[in-house]
């Protein structure tokens, strides 16, 4: 087992790298969010380390100066996926579950006590089933799609306007 896999990562560790993955996939240096997040440098730079423990604060800082996901950088470490927060940064996937779940709660009030386990895991594991097979599908009809479209163009010089 790696010394840096997630097993092993304390969860501060594990919020830091994922806040660097994110960080790096928006192109932006830690300068830059250090400065969004209105905190010195070398304060950042313990936060993306991940020395201490995890201060919520500044993950909710660090997601409004890089507009990823707060809840997914947090979720992290349960996952056992740091690139969690990275492959979800746009897609917002945790906060919209969380306000989802916010709304079911106050629909459901004290009859969240009857809910039945086993209707819940048939729930979600159809619906992130239903997702990825909506995935794959968007993927290659993309896929189908230009690949018909650049046989249209292919080898074909720029026509002469005149």
């Amino acid at each position: 087992m790696a010394a840096d896999s997630p097993e092993k990562l304390s969860d501060a560790r594990s919020i830091g790298q994922a806040a660097r993955a994110v960080r790096r996939a928006r192109r932006m240096t830690a300068q830059q969010v250090a400065t969004a997040m209105h905190l010195p440098l070398r304060t950042y730079e313990y936060f993306e380390a991940g020395s201490g423990r995890p201060n919520l604060d500044y993950v909710h800082r660090f997601a409004a100066a890089t507009d990823c996901d707060p809840w997914a950088l947090l979720l992290a470490p349960a996952l056992g996926s740091i690139e969690f927060a990275r492959r979800t940064a746009d897609s917002k996937l945790m906060l919209i579950f969380l306000i989802a779940l916010g709304e079911f709660e106050q629909s459901m009030q004290e009859r969240m006590l009857a809910l039945d386990p086993r209707a819940l895991i048939e729930a979600f594991t159809d619906t992130f089933r239903r997702l990825e097979a909506d995935s794959r599908l968007r993927e290659q009809e993309a896929a189908s799609w230009l690949s018909g479209a650049r046989g249209r163009f292919a080898g074909r010089p720029p026509e002469d306007p005149s």
